[in-house]
């Protein structure tokens, strides 16, 4: 199973077919890109990123308009925000929450809100608590 990142066009990762990425542009980025390769025994549109990583071989696969990994590392995430950069797209997770610094992977700039938003949510719920007990 595991968790995956999404590089698209539109708000939702699942909506990515309304505003692709076409696989044409994929092609090129990797063909212009000297750190990744299209890696024909996994597919057409898998490419595998060409740097030196101690465990896993680090990849992108395009489908549906869309370019996405499995359990990326720092490094490839980091990759992954210079290619949505490169392709006027941004990188999302599961929940469609946007990844955008460097650091968000370990430390999501979006945590902060939704504990704001959760801690927001709990005294409006105590509030209307009161008022209908």
């Amino acid at each position: 199973m595991g968790w995956e990142l999404h590089i698209l066009r539109t708000e939702n990762w699942f909506d990515s077919a309304n505003e692709p990425i076409k696989s044409e542009e994929w092609l090129q980025l990797v063909d212009s890109d000297e750190e990744l390769s299209i890696d024909k025994k996994n597919g057409d549109f898998f490419a595998t990123w060409n740097v030196h990583q101690p465990h896993d071989e680090p990849w992108l696969e395009w489908c549906d308009g869309r370019i996405y990994t499995k359990q990326p590392c720092e490094a490839l995430y980091c990759k992954m925000l210079q290619i949505a950069s490169k392709l006027d797209a941004f990188v999302v997770d599961d929940d469609d929450r946007k990844y955008l610094l460097p650091s968000d992977l370990r430390n999501p700039s979006w945590a902060s809100l939704s504990a704001d938003t959760v801690k927001k949510g709990s005294l409006w719920r105590k509030l209307i608590s009161k008022l209908f007990s």
